[in-house]
């Protein structure tokens, strides 16, 4: 499966890796992850995310105040760093 993150076509299989390389990044550097339906998520932290290295194509984010949502990585269409303000998103692909 290719997706457009507005940069080029890249398998859906790197979605997971490319977040997971995001978080172990020194030093650390705010990102977004974009779906399909439209929903964003911004990552301060890297503590508040799981993109463990299974087949499962699933990822864990948690907000501060404890909430958790489950998202299939198959719908991930972009994973952008933030830059520091939503308009300064630069794309990764």
């Amino acid at each position: 499966m290719c997706v457009d993150n507005r940069g080029g076509c890249w398998q859906n299989s790197f979605v997971k890796p490319r977040i997971r390389a995001l978080l172990e990044a020194t030093p650390f550097e705010p990102f977004i992850i974009r779906l399909a339906d439209g929903r964003e998520y911004r990552i301060d932290h890297p503590d508040f995310v799981l993109a463990a290295s299974s087949d499962i194509p699933q990822i864990t984010i948690e907000e501060e105040d404890g909430t958790q949502h489950w998202l299939s990585s198959l719908l991930v269409t972009s994973v952008e760093r933030s830059g520091g303000n939503a308009n300064g998103a630069a794309s990764l692909g």
